[in-house]
């Protein structure tokens, strides 16, 4: 072989560093000209009912490198937690892309009702230093808790679980241990909303979980609650500081007269009590079952009154204003039309039926579309809901809708009241001749031609390159092939190392800490955090993705057995129910740390 050609191998070598770099060229304009790194707060709810939690994520989107990641000082919260996905992969919700991007969560709980601003975070992204929008909230109170505590106010636990000798204690657990049902009333009318919260208050050392959700015959039933996470608050309740946990809270809506019962909400568990032995002088362990459930309440629900009641009244019960939109766009003859019915205010909005409305001659329509847009934490139901029709453009001349109505009982004026929308005029202009349509097809297709991106000629120019270099060298290679091999020197193939995976101790080794000083909180947070961490991992989900409500089916589409799913959801509820009465029980953390060890072996043989 001659000194001027080069051996296949090393000719083969050289032609996949120059595809290599030629991708990457390629990659890097693509990012350049699709690919804008974006950085922005994200709060999972605009408003937010005193004192519950809320969520706060920093998201980093197509960003190659990171540093110095600072999330703010929140002055008017107080943070609960925090955590980070350092790498993860999302579909954008537009483009359907898969992205890149690295978060930030922050859980948040409000210091006091009002509007706030939620701070944006820094970070120096690619080199450049950059800062996200902030968002504004509202936070508003219910009404329906009794008196707040002070910041001061603590919950007296030790004294409440000392049993001293002649104590009874079934007392004991009655007197500080209990579930109660708030709501705003006891009497409405059908279709007005009411507000329930079911709640459990204790001042005692409790391992405890929700054996009896109750069930709400007889009313439309709307969650004020996303996932109820047991988040630990202190309430005072007929002078005494509580920790308070709630297990329900809805919006009920009505649907007949007549006098109903809102069933009670049941809770089993163990009371952890300390007793006094009054021979040795100490304190010993005493532990004692609980079935508790809530009282049930009697709702009085009465009809709207029938005296003045108008003729086309269809049940709504609240306030609401009526609108109605078409198109501001020129309309010919045959152009299909679409028009929203909008109704918007507070009250029963999820069971308003369509208002009549009057079309002109000429105008067929079918039923309409409906889209509901409601925030349901906020009470009462507040939002808009939207009718849209569709239909063929009639005769030209004037197409007029008259004003549509929508009749209300307002409970609070305690009378009807109709809600009308102006009157609507279309103009129908005659149909589009042949040349006029022609004139439009040709004008499009030129906008279409004139509106190509210039990067994309850059872009097909690159890729023609690169399929001549590959066609080139494919050939290269094919010739020298032909010509006889010299003898290759083996050399021993090595394979790159697996990426390192953490065992379940090493994971559980926060965790353990807490259990050997029998921290009980800590130890609760760690092995809550350690379970997400590795159920996010796993599943590749974003931090705001991850609840109760949606790991079952992610980890059963990931084939993890139920048998290990139901493990998780059980350890997870039983910290959140620890951290709502804590206390010193170093054999059930003994118990949850090897539970959970024996999960995290499961989860990695998966």
């Amino acid at each position: 072989m001659s000194t001027g050609q080069l051996p296949a191998q090393k000719l083969f070598t050289i032609s996949v560093k120059l595809h290599t770099l030629l991708l990457w060229v390629c990659l890097l304009g693509l990012q350049i000209a699709n690919g804008q790194v974006k950085f922005y707060t994200q709060v999972n709810e605009a408003t937010i009912q005193f004192p519950q939690t809320f969520q706060v994520q920093y998201v980093i989107e197509n960003a190659r490198n990171v540093q110095d990641f600072r999330i703010p000082e929140f002055a008017d919260f107080r943070v609960e937690g925090s955590f980070e996905d350092h790498s993860s992969t999302l579909i954008q919700g537009q483009t359907r892309k898969l992205v890149e991007s690295y978060s930030k969560v922050v859980i948040l709980s409000p210091r006091r009702s009002g509007r706030f601003t939620i701070p944006g975070a820094v970070a120096i992204i690619d080199g450049r230093k950059m800062k996200s929008e902030a968002v504004k909230i509202t936070i508003q109170r219910t009404g329906l808790s009794s008196a707040n505590p002070s910041p001061a106010e603590e919950v007296d636990m030790e004294s409440a679980t000392e049993l001293q000798p002649g104590e009874d204690v079934t007392e004991e657990i009655h007197r500080n241990f209990f579930l109660r049902t708030e709501v705003n009333k006891t009497s409405c009318f059908v279709g007005e909303p009411v507000m329930a919260v079911y709640k459990a208050y204790s001042r005692l050392s409790t391992t405890a979980q929700v054996t009896k959700r109750p069930s709400l015959n007889g009313f439309s039933v709307i969650e004020m609650v996303d996932g109820y996470d047991n988040k630990q608050e202190v309430e005072v309740y007929k002078g005494k500081a509580y920790y308070v946990n709630i297990i329900r809270k809805v919006q009920l809506i009505p649907l007949q007269e007549g006098t109903f019962s809102l069933d009670p909400a049941e809770v089993e568990g163990m009371i952890h009590f300390r007793k006094r032995d009054a021979e040795a002088g100490g304190w010993t362990a005493a532990d004692y079952p609980v079935s508790v459930k809530s009282d049930p309440v009697e709702m009085t629900i009465r009809a709207v009154p029938v005296d003045s009641q108008p003729a086309h009244y269809a049940g709504a019960v609240g306030r609401f204003t009526l609108a109605v939109n078409a198109p501001k766009t020129p309309i010919r003859q045959g152009d299909l039309v679409k028009i929203q019915v909008v109704i918007s205010g507070t009250g029963n909005l999820n069971l308003l039926t369509a208002p009549a409305v009057q079309w002109p001659k000429g105008v067929d329509t079918a039923d309409p579309a409906v889209r509901e847009n409601v925030n349901k934490y906020v009470f009462p139901l507040t939002g808009n809901k939207e009718f849209e029709y569709t239909f063929a453009a009639p005769d030209t001349g004037k197409c007029i809708i008259p004003a549509v109505e929508l009749s209300y009982y307002d409970p609070e004026l305690k009378q009807y009241k109709t809600a009308s929308s102006e009157p609507v005029t279309m103009e129908i202009l005659p149909g589009a001749s042949k040349a006029e349509m022609e004139e439009r097809n040709t004008s499009l297709t030129m906008n279409d031609q004139k509106g190509i991106p210039k990067h994309l000629y850059f872009f097909a120019a690159i890729v023609l390159g690169i399929a001549g270099w590959i066609f080139y060298q494919s050939w290269q290679i094919r010739k020298i092939k032909r010509q006889p091999k010299p003898p290759v020197a083996k050399t021993e193939e090595t394979t790159p190392p697996a990426p390192k995976e953490f065992s379940p101790d090493e994971r559980l080794s926060a965790a353990r800490d807490a259990l050997q000083q029998s921290n009980k909180r800590l130890f609760c947070q760690e092995i809550q955090q350690s379970l997400w961490k590795v159920i996010a991992d796993k599943c590749l989900v974003t931090p705001s993705a991850l609840n109760k409500q949606n790991i079952a089916q992610v980890l059963s589409a990931k084939g993890i057995p139920a048998e290990t799913i139901q493990g998780l959801v059980a350890v997870l509820n039983e910290c959140e129910w620890a951290l709502y009465t804590p206390g010193e029980q170093v054999d059930d953390m003994k118990r949850i740390f090897y539970q959970s060890r024996e999960l995290l072996q499961q989860m990695q043989q998966a």
